[in-house]
């Protein structure tokens, strides 16, 4: 740690901890440098051959009159942030990914949703349920039940959460805001599923948490969640992580999605409404049994119209075998 009287900054200090992470901060604490960013980005066309902006134009639009000063910031980008062609100058991609972060909703004020109920009924006991946004979260809750989990950080009747950006909710009804969320939540652990981290790119390490004092009554008091079985994705990257029921991880295997095709429901496509995740979770029914504790091994059973199909899933969750319906 660095000491008071150190003539290291924090920032520096930090590096070891987060490698190049502290010299993307540093390089950004720029007001100016952030202007340039932004000025690229305003004359960015990801559809137009010629984005170079010249650096005559690029420093009147930052609003800078000293030209030695301003080329002192634009090379401190270029490199990484920016790169330098002969026409001008443009953002690299790690660039537009800065400053799309900032526009997705990073580091401004949070917008405001509260408790609205939408056209939805809980699977667990018919109840109402209502969505609320808080902390980057969309939540969904049940007004009546315990819900699927008890998170310290959700109320009473939590059935699930999804991370979402303040970029989102624009023109977008509390319904609207909902499906976008789930289906920002299914392309982001679709991708965990395939092992690569959506957020960073970086491997994805997967699990099946087991709760072995599990209560079948409920939301158990040992786990705080209903099902014993639980998939964890965790990037050790950056920390991006997801979890889920043992249904989601099978839901994704292309038998299962041929099952439910086979049946006129569709899993991966054309769930951006409501009545269409309504219809997804009113007519599946899912399953899971623990086959052997050592090796971990779990058979996950997906009900349908009166036919079922079974998959057998490891500890890291890959899918041994399938069970055709008979």
């Amino acid at each position: 740690m660095t000491q008071a009287d150190s003539p290291e900054s924090p920032l520096s200090a930090a590096s070891d901890a987060v490698g190049t992470a502290a010299e993307a901060f540093e390089l950004l604490s720029s007001e100016t440098r952030l202007a340039i960013l932004v000025a690229l980005w305003d004359a960015y066309d990801p559809f137009d051959d010629e984005n170079a902006v010249g650096f005559t134009d690029l420093r009147r639009t930052v609003g800078m009159t000293d030209s030695g000063q301003f080329n002192y910031h634009l090379e401190k980008l270029t490199g990484h942030f920016v790169e330098s062609a002969a026409e001008g100058y443009e953002l690299r991609e790690p660039g537009r990914k800065f400053v799309r972060a900032v526009i997705a909703g990073a580091g401004i004020e949070e917008p405001t949703m509260d408790r609205t109920e939408i056209d939805m009924d809980c699977t667990l006991c018919g109840g109402d349920v209502e969505v609320f946004y808080e902390d980057g979260w969309v939540y969904n809750v049940c007004t009546d039940c315990d819900g699927l989990w008890d998170d310290e950080e959700a109320p009473t009747g939590h059935l699930s959460k999804f991370q979402f950006d303040p970029a989102g909710f624009a023109h977008r009804s509390a319904d609207e805001v909902y499906a976008a969320a789930w289906v920002r939540a299914f392309q982001h652990i679709y991708s965990m599923i395939e092992g690569v981290c959506p957020t960073c790119s970086g491997s994805v390490d997967r699990s099946l948490d087991t709760c072995s004092d599990h209560d079948e009554s409920g939301v158990c008091e040992a786990c705080g969640r209903r099902t014993a079985l639980t998939v964890r994705f965790r990037c050790p990257v950056c920390k991006d992580w997801a979890r889920g029921t043992m249904g989601v991880v099978a839901k994704y295997h292309p038998a299962a999605v041929a099952f439910y095709y086979d049946h006129g429901l569709t899993l991966q496509y054309g769930f951006n409404d409501v009545a269409s995740i309504n219809d997804r979770l009113e007519r599946g029914v899912t399953s899971s049994e623990v086959l052997s504790e050592d090796p971990l091994t779990v058979r996950v059973t997906l009900a349908l119209d009166g036919d079922e199909l079974a998959l057998d899933l490891a500890e890291d969750l890959t899918v041994l075998d399938v069970h055709e319906p008979a």
